[in-house]
């Protein structure tokens, strides 16, 4: 990212004001980023709020993570925030491996679900949520991900898998949790198989 980009981030996140609501989840925000950044043993990251609609609900660059001023009130916001400092922590600021175009949308796809996993032990190491909780929090945001795609089929995933492909990733990556995972939309098949036994 260009740092006009960058500029313009932060001129935008001190021009517009929050509301009291949005200004307590910036701070908790701020607090969960710098408490992962200690658990991890990272230097701290910087947190900017975007104003913009358009932007996604999260991103993460070298050194800072954004999420959207909606994002802030949203149910989804744990979920989006931890996903974002997954990539941090699993540092996806190294450039992507590959000689074509192919090869880089596989292994930025690759990232997007290792930190979709990461976020879990993330949600569950730095918010003190049981593994189970946490996973529950990650695959909630996906399948609504997945519901928005169904109902706006021109949904611009900005690089992603399908949102049904991550979230079968991400419940075969927890089979301590399939006792209850089988059921839900989207888990892969061999959690059915494992959870028939031999």
């Amino acid at each position: 990212m260009r740092w006009a980009t960058v500029s313009a981030l932060l001129l935008l996140a001190g021009c517009t004001t929050l509301t009291p609501a949005q200004q307590r989840s910036e701070g908790e925000v701020r607090a969960f980023a710098d408490r992962t950044a200690r658990l991890y043993g990272l230097l701290p990251i910087h947190v900017l709020v975007s104003h913009n609609p358009q932007d996604p609900p999260g991103s993460y660059r070298r050194s800072f993570f954004s999420v959207s001023a909606i994002t802030l009130t949203s149910t989804f916001r744990d979920a989006i925030v931890a996903h974002e400092l997954a990539h941090y922590v699993l540092g996806h600021e190294a450039p992507l491996p590959g000689a074509t175009p192919e090869d880089f949308k596989r292994a930025y796809q690759q990232r997007e679900l290792d930190a979709n996993a990461k976020s879990v032990e993330i949600l569950a190491r730095v918010g003190e949520m049981g593994e189970r909780q946490a996973l529950r929090t990650v695959y909630q945001y996906l399948r609504a991900v997945q519901l928005a795609r169904e109902r706006y089929p021109r949904l611009d995933l900005a690089g992603h898998k399908p949102p049904c492909e991550e979230i079968a990733d991400l419940l075969a990556r927890f089979p301590a949790q399939r006792e209850w995972t089988v059921a839900l939309e989207c888990a892969p098949p061999e959690l059915l198989s494992r959870a028939a036994g031999p």
